[in-house]
């Protein structure tokens, strides 16, 4: 009779850890699915970061948000809100303490650095786009090489947003993927 429970509990057990992770699957293909696509400009970061691996480190335009608010706390969890431009490109709305119930615009967390200057400084939560191994080196030199300060070239990560569920699907340098970039 031991032996039946034991079968049926480990049987349990392996169907709960399928339904989690194709809950999990599901929540992002919902939102790569969703038309929730933003364009995020990027900006000039310092060249490299030997412990992150194979990947490209974004650094982003939006960074700050304006307010005469001083009570703001470092390294506190908040609400970026976006609406989306005649381009498809990301505008900040609002910051916010809390998940604001009647916003019409799609948000993520985002975690606040510093309050200075009158304006609250955050960093964006999808600063990493992963690559193939093989390609990502390259692919890191082009990025940081078509987005210095004296370049004019169109930068920008494909971000889908719903429901503060992001997915950073691409990273287009002057309308070409980095991925076809790099592959030639």
């Amino acid at each position: 009779m031991k032996k039946s429970y034991i079968y049926i509990l480990f049987g349990l057990m392996v169907i709960a850890q399928i339904a989690a992770s194709a809950q999990i699957v599901y929540k992002y293909e919902k939102t790569i699915a969703s038309d929730s696509v933003f364009k995020f400009r990027t900006a000039p970061i310092d060249p490299s970061d030997p412990f992150r691996g194979k990947s490209i480190i974004l650094n982003f335009d939006i960074d700050r948000y304006e307010t005469s608010d001083d009570s703001w706390e470092d390294s506190k969890t908040r609400y970026a809100y976006f609406s989306k431009d005649e381009y498809g490109y990301a505008v900040l709305e609002t910051v916010s303490k809390e998940l604001l119930a009647d916003s019409n615009f799609e948000y993520v967390e985002v975690e606040i650095y510093n309050y200075y200057g009158d304006a609250v400084h955050f960093n964006l939560p999808f600063d990493t786009y992963y690559m193939e191994e093989s390609k990502a080196y390259d692919a890191e030199v082009l990025y940081r090489e078509n987005n210095r300060n004296e370049k004019q070239q169109d930068v920008y990560a494909v971000v889908h947003i719903k429901d503060g569920t992001y997915v950073l699907t691409d990273v287009i340098i002057d309308g070409v993927s980095i991925k076809d970039a790099v592959a030639k």
